[in-house]
């Protein structure tokens, strides 16, 4: 199979970067994984060549009620993004379909019909005409602006009218460092300028994380974390909605795509462990599973397929690792290297992948995408030395062993939890005894951005977007809200910042591979493997094609036979 690089190519209105999915055999019961496209049961793509059609209502599992709808904010938990994705739409879109790779990052019009980018300073858009706002309260259907985009971006980056409000710091800011300003020249156009090139941007504008939202709704709550209008397929109904049972989406008559979406509404089961999640897939209670939280490891997927013989299975390779382990860097005796090294050195890639994915997946490494490395670099810098760890430990004054407090969020699923506790016992085996303590998804994450925990873990399969920087940068350098970790590390910022400036492919990511390396060798954080994961859907629904730069379930191009 291909291995396709992430690195963008960019010219006037298009922005591609393909994404590796490495073929992997998942054992008996599953065949082989292909490249990201639907399978049935027997293994064979399945394609529709149906004829869309509109109504129904689609039931998808989602694993916690979401925490509030202000994606600015830090700590925000599965699912609130898949609810934003829904109801609202970003600048440009990323193109998905039968057709196109779960591994494809392809740029295409969304409320932009077209763009430009001269340099990597100057963005310029041009919106589409006639999108309108939900008819719903505060918005009543109003017409987008390019001031709409223009308060957006100032509002997620903190910037122009929201600069030095006192603000807390906007969880994506980081997407816009640097950004000078955001003119609204006319009605249509939008223009984004930058004081150097920001290379990673246009990618950013097409990011889930990344919607173009109202004014009204601030304007008269203050924020946005309890309601959301917007102009995407979707619209939240609080009045039809439970917390902690159903969450429930209607069709938007106004989208701006005629005649979609073609679904009408759309129902989250708040179901928080993945036996309840898998047996409502079996009594067709949910439609979908894997899609709207982790995907599902292998030993689920067998079990899934072998209770529904006729679901369309779904499989593809993690692009992020299944488990990223945060190190406070800045808690005693976290902030000593030879502490973190011996953390690193305890932990072994290869167990995991054989345990959770039957010998069939890929070692990684912190803030590198899959083709940053190959697997024979990564062997080399990611080793499993337990007899060094000891030694390291000895130095740093642990010779008779270290206690550290490692807190997770079991609502990650099961996978997750088993994923801790194996981490748990090859530490052991080096002197370090991990106290492991269950919270709840909220707890953890105030935790991890306040600082307030030595360990913790993720899985990071849904959290990489866009670009390579969403990761190395993001997660390391010092000035980032996402910094959880807590790095502060000026020869990494020097390099986290010039690959961000670099427009030149090849040397762009020789400066993201230094910045690893450095990363690695101080053990700021540790990612373990990817693996096989696994959606499933029952035939019924049609049209949907996951991919891994879109988010939302279902589709505004998906329908339902039933």
């Amino acid at each position: 199979m291909d291995r396709h690089t992430y690195w963008p190519s960019t010219s006037a209105g298009r922005t591609t970067r393909r994404r590796l999915l490495a073929a992997a055999g998942t054992g008996a019961g599953l065949g082989l994984v292909a490249c990201g496209r639907r399978q049935s049961s027997s293994g064979k793509p399945a394609v529709s060549a149906d004829v869309p059609r509109s109504g129904g209502k689609l039931l998808t599992p989602v694993p916690n009620d979401p925490s509030d709808w202000d994606m600015s904010y830090l700590g925000r938990n599965v699912p609130n993004p898949y609810g934003q994705v829904l109801a609202y739409d970003t600048l440009l879109g990323v193109k998905h379909g039968a057709n196109v790779p779960y591994e494809d990052f392809v740029l295409q019009p969304s409320l932009a019909e077209r763009w430009e980018t001269p340099d990597a300073q100057t963005y310029t858009f041009h919106m589409r005409s006639g999108v309108r706002f939900a008819n719903l309260p505060p918005l009543n259907g109003r017409e987008l602006t390019a001031d709409d985009v223009k308060w957006t971006y100032e509002y997620w980056s903190r910037s122009g009218q929201f600069k030095d409000k006192n603000y807390p710091v906007a969880q994506y800011g980081w997407f816009f460092e640097g950004m000078q300003s955001v003119e609204a020249p006319d009605p249509r156009t939008v223009v984004v300028r930058f004081g150097q090139p920001f290379v990673p941007f246009i990618n950013y504008t097409g990011s889930y994380w990344n919607p173009i939202v109202p004014h009204e709704i601030y304007d008269q709550d203050g924020n946005l974390k309890d309601r959301m209008v917007g102009t995407g397929p979707f619209q939240l109904d609080p009045a039809a909605s439970q917390k902690g049972t159903r969450w429930v989406f209607k069709k938007n008559p106004n989208y701006w795509d005629s005649g979609k979406p073609y679904i009408d509404e759309v129902d989250w089961l708040v179901l928080p462990d993945d036996a309840s999640t898998t047996a409502a897939f079996q009594t067709k209670q949910v439609d979908i599973i894997g899609a709207t939280s982790t995907g599902l490891d292998l030993t689920t997927a067998r079990q899934v397929q072998a209770a529904n013989p006729a679901a369309i299975m779904h499989p593809y390779v993690t692009f992020g690792p299944l488990l990223f382990i945060y190190i406070n860097n800045k808690v005693a005796p976290l902030n000593d290297v030879r502490v973190r090294q011996a953390i690193s050195l305890a932990t072994d890639p290869d167990e995991f992948i054989k345990t959770f994915a039957g010998g069939q997946g890929e070692r990684t490494l912190a803030g590198a995408f899959p083709d940053t490395f190959s697997q024979e670099e990564i062997r080399q810098l990611q080793r499993y030395d337990p007899a060094q760890a000891k030694q390291l430990l000895s130095a740093a004054g642990f010779a008779n062993g270290l206690d550290l407090e490692f807190i997770y969020n079991p609502q990650y699923g099961q996978l997750h939890v088993s994923g801790v506790q194996l981490f748990q016992a090859q530490l052991k085996k080096a002197g370090i005894n991990l106290t492991l303590r269950s919270e709840d998804p909220v707890a953890v994450s105030t935790a991890r951005g306040s600082g307030k925990y030595m360990l913790t873990a993720t899985p990071r399969t849904t959290a990489l977007v866009a670009d390579v920087d969403s990761y190395a940068y993001a997660n390391f350098h010092t000035g980032s809200a996402n910094n959880q970790s807590f790095v502060s590390d000026p020869n990494l910022d020097k390099l986290l910042e010039a690959q961000r400036r670099e427009s030149d492919q090849a040397k762009r990511k020789d400066l993201v591979r230094q910045a690893v390396r450095l990363i690695v060798d101080q053990a700021y954080s540790i990612a373990i493997f990817r693996a096989a994961s696994f959606q499933f859907w029952h035939p019924y629904l049609k049209g949907f094609a996951p991919n891994f730069g879109t988010l939302g379930v279902p589709q505004a191009d998906t329908w339902l036979e039933k």
